[in-house]
């Protein structure tokens, strides 16, 4: 390297895959403002005027430095990202603030887990039932049993979906390069879902109780 060129200083490194739950955080991931700024840095950390160019290519609407900089403290309170490190030149003394999200994959799981086995689900099971027993006449799994069964699918999709993320976080990564938040989020259900139809023998038991 160039000596004259110049250095990134990372000083807070970033994690693999951050699970979200949080209602307020899910909804800046959406968020059409903040999106961009999430896309742009997986490619890596950024100054801030770096940001702004990548940010006003692929935005909808293009916006100022002032603006784009209010979106960036938004996200870094709810650490979503963050401060970096520094872009230091040689022979100068002052330096640039490098911003960076804190996680390669955001998982979200707001409202997903045991979602099977809350109140909530009920009606949703109710109406399932009766969509089994109209496609098959022979069902005859109890509401409670399908949320069980619904419950035990999930928790290996996640299983599965965790450990994959973990070993392959820089690969995935490049992959999903350039989609939205809410494009990832169902690439990753549906993704869950085509590891479940590889792994249909663990719940062959289950299925043949209720007729399915």
């Amino acid at each position: 390297m160039n000596i004259d060129e110049p250095q990134d200083v990372i000083t807070r490194p970033q994690i693999g895959v951050k699970v979200v739950r949080d209602e307020v955080v899910i909804s800046k991931l959406f968020d059409k403002n903040m999106e961009p700024i999430i896309i742009v840095l997986r490619e890596g950390p950024l100054t801030i005027k770096e940001l702004v160019e990548a940010y006003n290519q692929i935005a909808e609407e293009p916006k100022s430095e002032m603006t784009i900089y209010r979106y960036v403290k938004e996200l870094n309170k709810i650490d979503v990202v963050k401060e970096v490190g520094k872009r230091i030149k040689t022979g100068q003394s002052a330096s640039e603030t490098l911003y960076g999200r804190t996680a390669k994959i955001f998982w979200n799981l707001k409202d997903k887990e045991d979602y099977w086995k809350s109140e909530a689900s009920k009606q949703t099971l109710d109406t399932l039932r009766g969509l089994l027993i109209l496609y098959k006449e022979n069902t005859t799994i109890t509401t409670e049993d399908l949320g069980v069964l619904l419950n035990k699918i999930y928790k290996k999709s996640s299983e599965e979906l965790g450990a994959f993320f973990e070993e392959n976080d820089d690969a995935i990564n490049k992959i999903i390069s350039g989609f939205t938040f809410k494009e990832v989020d169902k690439i990753f259900d549906i993704f869950g879902n085509l590891i479940l139809l590889m792994k249909s023998k663990d719940f062959s038991e289950e299925l043949e109780k209720c007729g399915c």
